[in-house]
């Protein structure tokens, strides 16, 4: 495939012009970096909290094989958490079965981070699907940015061959996804290319074979070429998709230390967007176009879009700087963090459908100090201009990572809770619906995965999403590392992320 001949040729050519010899890995700050896990299966009591049916499931960077030392390069595992009745919860967890978690050492592996680990192999190992999980139709997908998804079976966590038949080289770890309607949509690169100009929106369409394709319905054209187009976390309104356009950058290999792809490029911040009409708007209002915001950042994360009175989308985002993927290199992992040098001030973007710049805004003036990401919300509020709250992972400037969650007002654009506790570290608190949570928005639960420096385990955490009270918080029995995403299904619905 061009994007393998074209990453790895280079890498080859800086390896010769600039070699790097081999050390230790670096030892983590905090100890669920970097940190394999090795359980299987575990049954844990709960005390006060009624999820009696709820499946969960997290995709977490698992295993780190020697020499491994970019976090989110861990080979992807998948966490089924199962709430029983008589309050008791079940823990399973498989790997991914990827050629490189079956043979890591007799394949060339290449990720972020790490690789060629050994370019005498022909076999290339390139799939590694760690980042987030896609609910689609009773399939379980496990998803990156990149088309080499993964399919596991959501009851038995067996690795199916099944994958995404799609013309580029790149997709979205977080589609855009209608629970209604049951449609997903993906912004790519039109082509095969890993760079190009011309970029499209396509609906998911499930295969008889039970592989997903990409269905095409929109393309614009870039200014300028891009390389490896891409776009973490698309969003959509009930009439609107909206994508902010990221694509990497190339820098000098000698300035830095890194390996795989990281050493060569990083993702540049750009300000071009897509915006696209879904496929079942009418002719007269269609529109497709590229607009332009007044910042450049990569795109993190979207929070909930909607549409306003006046016809325009709003989108908060979580926005990041060029730095942002080395924060998770062996390197820095060790040293205490520098916030802003990855994060910028999260943003409320006003997006002009039809004509005019996009034009973005601080989302919380007052708490220009704190830096969050990993944003959840009630699923059965997605698309409401009425909806209120968000949560996410927060850090100040003196915090090592995420050490708290908080609850976003966001009419009033500010947070208007926190849960904290000494030394401890969370992870993405992902919302579950219960009865109420249609008509009340912040009722029901949250689940993070917390980890407490010093502890030998990682506890699965419950918090009340209407003023982020503990509810309980039992231990697994193992450190989990730090992840990226959950989802939940509940009474037979599985919410995508977000």
């Amino acid at each position: 495939p061009p994007l393998r001949t074209f990453i790895v040729a280079a890498f080859i050519l800086s390896m010769g012009m600039y070699y790097v010899p081999s050390s230790p890995a670096a030892k983590p700050r905090i100890e669920f970096f970097l940190k394999s896990l090795l359980m299987s299966n575990a049954l844990v009591g709960l005390e006060r909290s009624d999820l009696t049916g709820v499946r969960h499931y997290r995709v977490l960077p698992g295993r780190f094989p020697e020499g491994m030392k970019y976090h989110f390069d861990g080979l992807a595992t998948v966490m089924k958490l199962e709430f029983l009745a008589g309050g008791k919860l079940n823990i399973s967890v498989k790997p991914f079965e990827s050629a490189a978690e079956r043979g890591y050492a007799t394949c060339d592996f290449f990720g972020s981070g790490t690789g060629p680990t050994n370019v005498l192999i022909p076999h290339v190992c390139f799939q590694n699907p760690g980042v987030n999980l896609l609910p689609f139709k009773d399939q379980l997908w496990l998803t990156i940015d990149t088309n080499a998804w993964g399919l596991m079976d959501p009851t038995t966590l067996e690795t199916l061959p099944n994958k995404v038949v799609t013309s580029g080289q790149t997709l979205n770890a977080h589609p855009a996804c209608d629970q209604k309607t049951k449609e997903c949509f993906v912004q790519h690169p039109c082509t095969i290319s890993p760079v190009g100009r011309q970029v499209c929106f396509s609906r998911l369409e499930s295969v008889d074979n039970g592989n997903l394709k990409t269905e095409p319905f929109a393309t614009a054209t870039l200014k300028e070429q891009a390389v490896l187009q891409h776009s973490h976390s698309p969003c959509l309104t009930q009439n609107y998709l909206v994508s902010k356009l990221d694509r990497f950058v190339w820098r000098n290999p000698a300035g830095n230390n890194h390996r795989g792809l990281l050493r060569l490029m990083h993702q540049g911040e750009s300000n071009e967007w897509m915006i696209t009409s879904r496929p079942h708007v009418s002719d007269a209002a269609n529109v497709t176009r590229i607009a332009r915001s007044n910042v450049s950042f990569v795109n993190n994360h979207f929070v909930n879009c909607y549409e306003t009175e006046t016809g325009d989308v709003v989108v908060d985002t979580m926005a990041t700087t060029s730095a942002y993927l080395d924060s998770y290199f062996d390197t820095t992992l060790s040293q205490p963090p520098n916030w802003t040098e990855i994060f910028k001030q999260a943003m409320r973007c006003t997006v002009p459908v039809h004509s005019g710049d996009i034009s973005c805004q601080p989302l919380l003036p007052n708490d220009e100090n704190l830096f969050f990401d990993y944003p959840t919300f009630n699923p059965k509020w997605k698309m409401s201009p009425e909806s209120r709250y968000f949560y996410a992972i927060a850090g100040d400037a003196n915090s090592l990572w995420f050490d708290r969650v908080i609850k976003v007002d966001s009419h009033r654009r500010k947070i208007v809770s926190v849960w904290q506790s000494p030394g401890t570290y969370v992870t993405e608190a992902s919302f579950i619906p219960n009865a109420d949570s249609e008509k009340s928005e912040d009722s029901g639960v949250l689940l993070t995965i917390s980890y407490k420096q010093g502890d030998s385990t990682s506890h699965v955490t419950l918090l009340d999403p209407k003023d982020l009270t503990l509810k309980e918080s039992v231990a697994v029995g193992e450190i989990v590392p730090f992840h990226a995403h959950g989802v939940s299904c509940v009474d037979g619905q599985c919410y995508s992320n977000p």
